[in-house]
């Protein structure tokens, strides 16, 4: 990857005229049956610029689920920047919407002189915070028919979409067919150090184009980081399966420990994230996770290895583990093995305190 970036062949994109931009585009918005596709530095810009576009009247609504990254990690742009009006819904346990509640949400604004108008409908693919799960095929075509009743457009924070579309054995397109627009992230999954793009229809890009300028996200000779997304792009198959395959691995695994203070659900376990349950009052997934980054001389001593694991504390009670394209199937065997020393090590010192 880094090789591809010393040897793109670069331009001043800001022009339109950096040929290894230029040619991402044209592959990416292949890929995703989309018209145009346009680069820009994240996706947290992507989905701002998306917004802006299917939003362009202040005090538009957006119909959002309640823990989806466009609502909780991204700053509240769509409302500091755009203007625009969020309807939170509460996501179901697969990261989906009640469809009920959806319809219901947008028929209290139709012809209202209250309630704000909803104009678009947001969707994440994979869903974050439901730890990875990939929205069903069969679901992404009742919001579509939905979004059509009600004249609403439909946009899909597709940051791991790759990990959906390798998740359900089908081509990118096929997802993004429901969607008048979407965004992908190439710095998660794919591997590359930044990047991300937005794709829809012609006119939709050529409205981004002006957007992503405004939110200064214009670049110059972009195809250094063009040539990175490319690499991870055409490697995505052999790198989503085995970062998946490591992340199932792992939840069995400790699932098969029975470990006293947490648990982990392996059903749920869709693409390349697992939510750990931290299970007794006690210890809290901080903790866990200071002790899992922490090496001690107890561990070398037992184990024979200093390991270092980093993990997210990411509800109340629960922790995220995240793969990549650099955590091998050794170092998930590491990582299980740490959570086992680190379970035993907490259940010892709880049973010994006075």
């Amino acid at each position: 990857m880094r090789q591809a970036m010393a040897q793109a062949e670069v331009g001043d994109d800001d022009y339109g005229e950096d040929p290894t931009v230029n040619e991402l585009q044209r592959l990416a918005a292949q890929l995703l049956g989309m018209e145009e596709a346009l680069f820009v530095p994240t996706s947290t810009m992507a989905n701002l610029i998306a917004v802006m576009c299917h939003c362009q009247r202040r005090g538009a609504q957006l119909l959002v689920g309640r823990e989806a990254h466009l609502h909780v990690f991204e700053q509240g742009g769509v409302a500091q920047v755009a203007g625009v009006h969020s309807q939170v819904l509460q996501d179901l346990p697969d990261g989906t919407l009640d469809l009920d509640e959806l319809e219901t949400t947008v028929r209290a604004g139709c012809g209202s002189r209250y309630h704000p108008r909803s104009v678009l409908i947001c969707l994440e693919n994979t869903h974050s915070s439901a730890g990875g799960r990939v929205l069903p095929l069969a679901y992404l075509r009742e919001v579509r028919l939905l979004a059509d009743r009600y004249r609403l457009r439909i946009h899909m924070d597709g940051a791991r979409l790759m990990n959906a579309a390798v998740a359900q054995g089908v081509a990118p397109a096929q997802i993004a067919q429901h969607c008048d627009s979407i965004s992908l992230c190439f710095s998660k999954g794919l591997g590359a150090p930044a990047g991300a793009l937005v794709a829809g229809c012609r006119e939709f890009v050529a409205e981004a184009w002006r957007i992503r300028k405004l939110l200064g996200g214009g670049m110059r000779q972009a195809g250094v980081l063009a040539a990175a997304a490319r690499v991870g792009l055409e490697r995505m198959e052999e790198t989503l399966q085995r970062d998946h395959g490591n992340a199932r691995r792992f939840a069995q695994g400790v699932w098969e420990l029975g470990l006293p203070i947490c648990s982990v659900d392996p059903s749920a376990v869709e693409t390349n994230m697992v939510l750990v349950t931290v299970a007794v009052p006690w210890l809290s997934p901080e903790q866990l996770c200071e002790r899992m980054q922490a090496v001690s001389e107890e561990e070398v001593a037992e184990t024979g290895r200093a390991v270092s694991v980093r993990l997210f504390p990411w509800a109340t009670r629960s922790l995220r583990a995240v793969w990549h394209c650099d955590v091998s199937a050794q170092d998930t065997q590491l990582a299980a093995n740490k959570l086992n020393f680190v379970a035993e090590q907490c259940w010892r010192e709880r049973r010994a305190a006075p």
